[in-house]
């Protein structure tokens, strides 16, 4: 009798031992839920947060648009060049090089080439596509540009911008320095003749010296002062602002000074070797 209670003794200690230890262990298991679960107010801090940068970042605010549109055509940023003009990447891109493209489009001999001493020929269409690829990668080589107000209109917003553009006495006389390299110094009094199609010879001459030096390590020249202007963005149903179908044209036109630029800027790199006309 007292041997078969000693039996029910151990019997019973090893239950409450077990039923200690699974205390144990659902006891540790509660805790570590407990200490992977974020306090409610930190979680109210991440929602607030995250809001607050999407709001930062919506096309509700013209600035925001502005800015997002300068950082695609001056940057080639992309990422949400679909969510702001309804274009993909690709499309936009089309839509760059075919602004430059049309330049010295008319007047343009019938058969005409340009051949280089190495043999190499040109077509106007090849000399116009190179200009626009190298006028394109141009603006992209921006990168001081800032917004710097907005005022609401009927149609939509004008957003004022401070832009270092190209400057365009340093692409000219980028252009200049490579044709009288190979044409002489007497090229340019072939320039501003009454004859339209020499006019448009001299301009697609240039348009591929321009092209020939900055494949060449050619700098960018960028105006040293700043220049102000302003954007138009339209409204949607939504309450976003968008550019307009001018404002791309208008950006690049606007972003394009006279104003004086660095003489560093336009020293040529050019590679030994490099083919000329």
């Amino acid at each position: 009798m007292i041997k078969q209670q000693k039996m029910i003794k151990k019997a019973g200690l090893a239950v409450m031992t077990t039923m200690t230890v699974f205390s144990l262990v659902a006891c540790g298991n509660g805790t570590k839920g407990t200490t992977e679960e974020k306090p409610a107010e930190e979680v109210k801090s991440e929602v607030v947060a995250k809001e607050k940068l999407s709001a930062e970042n919506s096309f509700s605010d013209p600035e925001v648009a502005a800015r997002a549109y300068m950082d695609i055509v001056f940057k080639d940023k992309t990422s949400r060049v679909k969510e702001l003009t309804h274009l993909s990447p690709e499309q936009f891109k089309e839509a760059e090089l075919d602004l430059f493209r049309k330049n010295g489009s008319l007047h343009i001999p019938e058969d005409w080439l340009l051949q280089t001493s190495s043999g190499s020929t040109y077509t106007s269409n090849e000399i116009l596509d190179g200009y626009a690829q190298t006028m394109v990668d141009m603006y992209h080589d921006i990168d001081d540009y800032t917004t710097v107000s907005s005022e609401v209109t009927e149609e939509g917003a004008e957003v004022k911008v401070s832009v270092r553009g190209l400057a365009g006495k340093g692409l000219g006389q980028a252009a200049r320095e490579v044709t009288e390299k190979y044409l002489g110094p007497d090229a340019y009094k072939y320039n501003g003749t009454d004859s339209k199609e020499l006019n448009t010879v001299m301009q697609l001459v240039n348009f591929w010296s321009l092209t020939h030096y900055y494949e060449h390590g050619g700098v960018t020249p960028v105006v040293q002062e700043p220049m102000i202007f302003t954007i138009y963005l339209e409204k949607d149903k939504h309450g976003d602002y968008a550019p307009t179908e001018d404002t791309l044209k208008e950006l690049y036109k606007d972003a394009y000074g006279t104003n004086d630029y660095q003489s560093s800027s336009t020293e040529s790199g050019e590679k030994e070797g490099s083919e000329g006309l």
